[in-house]
């Protein structure tokens, strides 16, 4: 039997719940070939047909041009933490470490602000690695690591900005095929972005979960 008939048939033995979840969830990784297995799968299953229509947009891939003039768009929309349209937007990486005894919680958030709203934001996160990250075993073996890392990040923030943009339009694809890129859209999904979750890890430094992150500074 070939690859593509295993995966076929691979596919038959799926729930309707994993069908629907490599639609959500996956199918932007998938080749030509199975798509159209997972399209056939859903239209066999009577499954929801906005499944198909998500799977094609997942898939029409945004051209280097939309993703420049994305990046551009993105860059001057108001900044979702404070309304402000004052200072172009940029993507940062905010690295937060708090420990007491045997808990140790490091945090890592990727978002999209303007440059006031960052700078604000790594003071905040600064401040709290250097009066909260210590008090642990392993938070007194991080936090150095940590300030130093930050430290370092301060001369790389426009290629951390282009990572983060860059990421953020390649997970909104679908979205913006479906949706469009005007500026409430882009506004509405960096908002979004900007609350979605973010990764701690324990004391062993295993993950401890995806949580999410309802605060703002």
């Amino acid at each position: 039997m070939c690859k593509i008939e295993e995966i076929k048939e691979n596919y038959k033995g799926f729930s309707d719940s994993k069908i629907e979840n490599i639609a959500r969830n996956e199918s932007k990784e998938l080749r030509k070939g199975v798509l159209g297995i997972l399209k056939e799968e859903i239209e066999k299953r009577n499954l929801d047909k906005k499944l198909i229509t998500w799977i094609d947009a997942e898939t029409n891939t945004l051209s280097d041009f939309e993703k420049q003039t994305l990046l551009r768009n993105i860059e001057n929309l108001k900044c979702p933490n404070c309304g402000l349209k004052e200072n172009k937007l940029i993507g940062q990486e905010f690295n937060t470490i708090v420990s007491v005894i045997l808990f140790c919680n490091n945090t890592t958030e990727n978002r999209i602000l303007c440059s006031s709203c960052s700078r604000n934001k790594k003071i905040k996160s600064f401040l709290i690695n250097v009066f909260a990250g210590w008090w642990s075993r392993r938070g007194f073996l991080l936090t150095p690591y940590i300030l130093i890392k930050d430290t370092i990040n301060l001369f790389y923030k426009k290629k951390i900005n282009n990572r983060i943009i860059a990421e953020f339009i390649e997970r909104n694809n679908g979205m913006f095929r479906l949706q469009g890129t005007d500026d409430e859209t882009l506004f509405g999904l960096i908002s979004w972005h900007n609350n979605d979750y973010k990764i701690s890890e324990t004391e062993n430094g295993n993950l401890k979960g995806i949580k999410k992150s309802t605060t703002r500074s």
